[in-house]
């Protein structure tokens, strides 16, 4: 066993074993996330994916708290039903089923009647089926060493293995398009996508590397720095979030044009925020969607920057807000006193303001730049600098 696998597994793994009985060799792995979904969702994610035999690590799962916890596990239920009398060949596992098709497996780790804690939910769920899959990683059942994440509502495009996947990267963010057959939602979400690219051009702008959008739907994750930062959080959302930003401190994220990922637009309310949340939030809501101002990014790049420099300027950077927010002397001086030479500084800049930081920030600088409509933004030259490239929604 490679000794960061064992470690990782041992001391914050949460791996389920795998019979050795059920051992093939498989080319890739691909871990879902199963709550609540129908009975065909797994034939229609990999309805059009072509290559190499694969392995699908799906955990079925439910919180315990939520008001609609009975009526998935009895959509649960029927999956596993549905899938079992599909497949080629079942076999009982300790913790569910293995399923053998044609051209694919599917191992099934079925939590549905040991529902999780509701503030553990699809962070638990993920965690567990990745921490299996790299443990299958590790016995070479799997040949490559990358950990393929997506969720229910998508369908993949069939060269969706075939990505080529460099080691200087830690993990991929791939593109993707969201659909819907009902012309509200896609208006919805329409608005929702522009805020994620927004933002995610602020993030650019400001000269951050943690500059990606993070869906847990689009992840392709190399196992050696999955088990550095030791995988998924265990939380009820934004467990993709979390773990990009701990893995973009260890490498690159890359971001192709290609392949697209193609997710269904839909109202959800199984985990706290997210996309089916906020399209939930913007039915329901008797507000215009509002967009952060782009003079916060202005803001905080210059701050930025300061900061950056800091150490062979020895200028204190100068937005109040942010300093204060920060305890930014404070920092300073803890921070000097281990920090020997300026590269060793601007590192520790990079690793430090995160992206979790970033958007603490962004929220401190709404006191002075309140939220505004497009409306109101398509007024500001900034707005359309920012948003240079990007198609902006009437």
């Amino acid at each position: 066993m490679q000794p960061s696998f064992q470690t990782y597994l041992a001391n914050y793994g949460h791996a389920v074993n795998l019979s050795t009985d059920c051992y093939q060799v498989w080319q890739h792995v691909l871990i879902v996330p199963i709550c609540g979904e129908t009975s065909d969702c797994l034939q229609q994610l990999i309805s059009g994916i072509q290559g190499d035999r694969y392995l699908i690590v799906a955990c079925i799962n439910r919180p315990d708290n939520h008001p609609k916890s009975s009526h998935w596990q009895r959509l649960n239920k029927q999956l596993i039903n549905h899938l079992c009398q599909q497949a080629n060949s079942v076999r009982q596992t300790a913790k569910g089923y293995f399923l053998s098709f044609n051209c694919h497996d599917i191992w099934l780790l079925d939590f549905n009647d040991q529902p999780f804690d509701g503030n553990q939910g699809v962070g638990l769920a993920r965690k567990m089926a990745a921490d299996s899959a790299l443990q299958l990683i590790d016995q070479q059942a799997i040949k490559s060493r990358w950990i393929h994440s997506t969720d229910a509502d998508v369908v993949l495009p069939p060269d969706y293995f075939q990505v080529a996947v460099d080691t200087k990267y830690a993990a991929y963010s791939l593109a993707f398009q969201h659909s819907s057959h009902d012309p509200e939602i896609n208006q919805w979400q329409t608005l929702y996508d522009f805020k994620l690219r927004y933002y995610q051009q602020a993030m650019r702008f400001i000269g951050s590397p943690y500059d990606y959008i993070p869906l847990g739907s689009c992840l392709i994750v190399q196992a050696d720095a999955y088990a550095k930062v030791r995988g998924f959080p265990i939380r009820s959302g934004g467990e993709d979030f979390y773990v990009l930003n701990k893995l973009t401190k260890t490498g690159p994220i890359a971001q192709p044009d290609k392949p697209v990922i193609q997710i269904k637009s839909r109202l959800s309310d199984r985990v706290p925020f997210g996309t089916g949340p906020a399209l939930l939030k913007m039915k329901n809501s008797v507000k215009t969607s509002r967009f952060y101002h782009p003079q916060i990014f202005a803001d905080i790049k210059t701050w930025y920057q300061q900061l950056y420099d800091y150490y062979e300027k020895k200028v204190l950077p100068d937005n109040i807000i942010i300093n204060n927010f920060w305890n930014i002397e404070l920092l300073l001086h803890k921070t000097l006193r281990q920090t020997k030479t300026a590269k060793r500084w601007q590192q520790f800049v990079i690793e430090w303001f995160d992206a979790f930081k970033l958007l603490k920030t962004v929220h401190a600088l709404e006191i002075n730049w309140p939220r505004q409509t497009l409306d109101a933004l398509r007024e500001l030259d900034s707005f359309w600098a920012l948003t240079e490239g990007l198609v902006v929604p009437h």
